[in-house]
């Protein structure tokens, strides 16, 4: 591992002069964090969905079983929640969908899920993606015979929420993973899936990368956007900020403002992954 860390210096240092110390004056002036700030670089490993706590009154449209994955603030977000839930056959909605001052992004893992908008219904397979803004009338729903495991993002800016640029920006965003154009790159494939503002965030921004084995994403880098790697599938090892981290699929990695990251394929096939950046 310490190898692997000093061929990374070597890199940036063969790149320019002074590249490594560029990367580390850059990073060390971009995590300056507000207070309360809590989350910091990490991979939250997946963790199937759990029973919930047994209430007064049960209401059988909310679903049986979830996970706290990653929640906390950022440099960015008063709060950013990250849960995995399931829906059993007819079942619907999480309780924290119903949050109107929190924009929301729901990624199916596993089965099919029915993303009910005023405007028309729609069903999401695997890696299928439904972004909603804040206030934002939705209803998730499963009318398949098995159980269909989600991830929710709730996102809570530092700074006031915007409804009416979410509302200039269109309606719910409903992505299907067969309906995100494909491109070929040098290191596998690129799927660009949105990039438009919402109610609690001027802009949000993703895309999936499918990276050949072996290859490492881009060098060491930083920038001052917070960023997401939610890993579909394979195994990965993420640089950050001097240290190796492995993650498989399922699994989050959080990356904060102004830390030096990158993504290389530790596996023998190819590894798929969403990449997740915002601001205020």
């Amino acid at each position: 591992m310490m190898l692997r860390c000093n061929l990374y210096k070597k890199w940036l240092l063969l790149l320019s002069p002074s590249a490594y110390s560029q990367v580390a004056t850059t990073a060390a002036a971009q995590t300056g964090s507000p207070p309360g700030d809590t989350l910091t670089a990490q991979v939250a490993h997946w963790r199937n969905p759990k029973p919930a706590k047994k209430k007064a009154h049960v209401d059988h449209h909310q679903p049986a079983l979830s996970s706290e994955l990653l929640k906390g603030s950022t440099r960015d977000l008063s709060l950013l929640d990250i849960t995995s839930f399931t829906l059993d056959p007819g079942g619907s909605s999480p309780a924290a969908m119903d949050e109107a001052d929190a924009d929301a992004l729901v990624i199916v893992k596993l089965g099919s899920l029915t993303v009910i908008t005023p405007d028309t219904p729609k069903v999401l397979g695997p890696g299928g993606v439904a972004l909603f803004a804040a206030g934002d009338r939705l209803r998730l729903t499963n009318t398949s015979t098995s159980p269909a495991i989600c991830y929710l993002f709730l996102f809570q800016s530092r700074s006031p929420g915007n409804p009416g640029r979410a509302r200039q920006a269109g309606p719910p965003l409903l992505i299907d993973w067969h309906e995100m154009v494909m491109k070929r790159t040098d290191k596998g494939e690129s799927r660009s899936i949105f990039n438009r503002p919402l109610s609690s965030l001027g802009r949000i921004d993703m895309h999936a990368t499918t990276l050949n084995p072996g290859t490492v994403s881009h060098p060491p880098h930083v920038h001052r956007t917070e960023e997401i790697i939610l890993l579909r599938s394979g195994n990965v090892r993420e640089y950050i900020a001097g240290q190796y981290h492995t993650a498989a699929a399922g699994d989050l990695i959080f990356l904060p403002s102004g830390v030096p990251h990158a993504v290389e394929n530790a596996g023998k096939t190819s590894c798929e992954y969403f990449a997740l950046q915002w601001q205020q």
